[in-house]
């Protein structure tokens, strides 16, 4: 290896057919949350990072399913410590996605499975879809 030049990380093993990675982990710091998939002015997916683990979302409040920051990637409390929708103050666990505060409380967030690849976040190319509206 050449002194001062960085050595090339693997890639992560894909699926192809059925994955997509999103970024790196790196992307995304620690406590934090970022948005991705962009569709019009609002991102389709969320992702909380929490050390080495990470937490992947539809951004859509089951309340009423529409996104839930007000602000681009603005998805956290203050603290760090839950998911938040801006529209109607619902609170959800950051772990599953379980509503403990607001007009949705025991609906839970549409979860996405993600995983950690040779530090790129994967995720399905196809997403689950919200119900429609009541």
């Amino acid at each position: 290896m050449v002194p001062g030049r960085l050595k090339p990380r693997p890639a992560a093993v894909l699926d192809n057919d059925t994955e997509q990675v999103l970024c790196r982990l790196d992307d995304i710091p620690d406590g934090h949350a970022k948005g991705f998939l962009r569709e019009h002015n609002d991102d389709r997916v969320f992702v909380v990072r929490r050390g080495g683990e990470v937490f992947a979302y539809l951004n859509s409040c089951p309340h009423n399913w529409r996104p839930l920051e007000y602000r681009h990637d603005q998805f956290l409390a203050p603290r760090g410590d839950h998911i938040v929708c801006y529209a109607h103050g619902a609170r959800f666990r950051i772990e599953d996605g379980f509503c403990f505060l607001g007009p949705c409380t025991g609906e839970r967030l549409i979860g996405i499975p993600v995983r950690i690849d040779n530090g790129s976040v994967v995720i399905p190319k196809t997403l689950p879809t919200p119900a429609a509206p009541a």
